[in-house]
């Protein structure tokens, strides 16, 4: 009876066995680490991404690795890396005074650590305790670092004293350092380095930004290269420099010696194509912007950042796509479009609205179209005029230039409407039995623009001088084709379309050694295209000159 009972006990839920507790939460895991200063990540190695090196005053062969690499992303514009580099080395060696110099400066062009910390403005609630508050929570960072480098300058060697001097003067932060006087004392402070250290790189390059004048700067980059003929940054200003005053051609050497500077900075590979789609070096340029978008990418992933704190990516994604679709490599571009609007939220509608017409997909420019309709009806009806030109269908493209006729009136000061309404109502004259009052149309366009150097940018010189030579095909006035066509290659000497006008005309004219020779150009300027791209506009070209009675079948 007694082990019935025990065992109607052990039955009951009363008795059951308590369930058990529920499994606890795993504990989340820490943040991730932010150094103090710049809120950033610690930097990783990356120390062969470029070439130069500086020795500072340091024992450790990690911090110098580190300084080396920071400023060699200073001089790329990479600033999140530099601050990034420069922090990481004052915390391997705290009483490396160059890096905390490098790190104010840094911090100052990247934007972050501007501002003292919110302490720092309660004065009346800390009263005389605020005094006591160390530096790095009443300071802004770009003052702590610098603040920093000023209390190791008597521990520093005798070159970085005078830089530390230098930028404290700079700053008005030195005794004795009137306002009006302060680069002035600042610049002979670097003098004075460069008169007993004529090798010392920094001080050539900091010498160089207290220049004066339009050219202040450039004999200061150019000693800096007999020093070190791949030095970064004086490579580097120096492409900016020759662009900025319209003389690309004399920046090539230095963009060549940026490259080799900083084999594995993405901006370094970029930074040609300033140049090079300005004098019609297409055959590399491509493929070299091309690196450096990859290049950024493999960044991205390995130091832990994202594209939109990476101010240079989106621009660098952009020229890169121009400059496909400029050489015909429209397989690419559809790849890199691809990749910009899922991954990164990009849109270059102007270089894929291109492409379609390039590629004869119509329904893809359609669109592109809407697209742009939704808020810019002007350039709507401008790109919808140039897809129903290229198809042939004069009356719609009548119908958007009407419209973008009647947008131009409230935009009386819009130059950019106004040569895309000479250029679209120029073709749609010559299309519609008007050549002479079109053409004079699309000449007044080129004229207006084949001198502006800004127009010029990215290759898009020869655009309006291909439309003019196109324009006078569609008219049958040979004179005039020949002349736009040549013009075209002489300001872009990668234009396709002025090969194969060119092509055309000599073609149906019974040039027949010329026109191989302008077919074997086309060739080589879409040398990586598709060739069913470059045969399809081959013949889109042959369709326009039908006007022109053809004297010989050949090519």
């Amino acid at each position: 009876m007694t082990r019935c009972l025990l065992l109607l006990l052990l039955a009951s839920p009363a008795a059951a066995a308590e369930p058990a507790p529920a499994p606890r939460a795993k504990p989340a895991a820490p943040a991730p680490f932010k150094m103090p200063i710049s809120g950033l990540a610690p930097a990783k190695p990356m120390f062969d991404a470029c070439t130069y090196r500086y020795g500072v005053g340091t024992s450790n062969p990690e911090c110098q690795a580190f300084v080396n690499q920071g400023l060699g992303m200073y001089y790329s514009y990479v600033y999140i890396e530099a601050t990034r580099a420069f922090e990481t080395a004052t915390r391997i060696d705290p009483e490396c005074a160059y890096a905390w110099l490098m790190l104010s400066r840094s911090l100052q062009t990247y934007g972050r650590g501007t501002q003292p910390p919110k302490v720092g403005g309660q004065h009346a609630l800390l009263g005389p305790a605020f005094a006591t508050l160390p530096d790095n929570m009443t300071k802004s960072g770009v003052d702590y670092a610098l603040e920093m480098a000023r209390k190791l300058m008597p521990k520093a060697s005798p070159r970085e004293q005078l830089h530390i001097q230098a930028r404290l003067q700079q700053l008005g932060q030195w005794p004795n350092t009137p306002p009006d006087q302060r680069n002035k004392m600042a610049a002979a402070s670097l003098d004075e380095l460069l008169t007993l250290y004529d090798d010392d790189q920094e001080a050539w390059y900091w010498r160089a930004q207290l220049a004066e004048g339009t050219n202040g700067r450039i004999p200061f980059y150019k000693a800096l290269l007999r020093v070190n003929p791949i030095h970064p940054g004086a490579n580097h200003e120096l492409v900016h420099f020759y662009e900025n005053i319209r003389r690309p051609a004399l920046g090539w050497p230095f963009a060549e010696g940026y490259m080799a500077s900083s084999p594995g900075i993405p901006h370094a590979f970029h930074m040609q194509a300033h140049l090079a789609t300005r004098i019609g070096k297409w055959e590399k340029t491509s493929d070299w912007s091309s690196m450096a978008v990859e290049f950024q990418k493999k960044y991205h992933e390995y130091q832990g950042v994202t594209p939109g704190e990476d101010h240079q990516f989106n621009h660098h994604m952009n020229i890169l796509t121009i400059s496909l679709v400029h050489d015909g490599r429209f397989a690419e571009a559809r790849r890199l479009r691809k990749e910009a609007e899922e991954k990164y939220k990009y849109t270059f509608r102007n270089e894929w609205f291109r492409m379609a017409i390039g590629e004869g997909d119509w329904a893809e420019a359609q669109k592109i179209i809407e697209a742009v309709r939704k808020t810019d009806k002007a350039g709507g009806a401008y790109h919808a005029a140039m897809l129903y030109l290229e198809k042939g269908e004069s009356e719609r493209a009548g119908a958007e230039i009407d419209v973008l006729r009647q947008a131009q009136q409230t935009k009386k000061n819009d130059k950019l409407g106004e040569r895309r309404m000479w250029e679209v109502q120029g073709r749609h004259l010559c299309q519609t039995g008007n050549g002479e009052a079109g053409l004079k149309m699309l000449k007044k366009a080129v004229d207006g623009t084949k001198n502006d150097y800004n127009h010029h940018s990215w290759g898009n010189g020869a655009v309006l001088m291909e439309q003019w030579g196109i324009g006078a095909l569609e008219c049958g006035n040979a004179e005039v084709a020949e002349e736009a066509f040549q013009e075209a290659l002489a300001h872009d000497s990668g234009s396709v379309r002025g090969a194969l006008g060119l092509w055309a005309l000599c073609y149906r004219q019974g040039r027949t050694e010329e026109a191989a020779r302008f077919l074997q150009l086309a060739h080589r300027c879409w040398a990586k295209a598709d060739p069913k791209d470059l045969e399809r506009l081959k013949q889109s070209f042959l369709t326009k000159s039908s006007k022109f009675q053809t004297a010989a079948n050949s090519n």
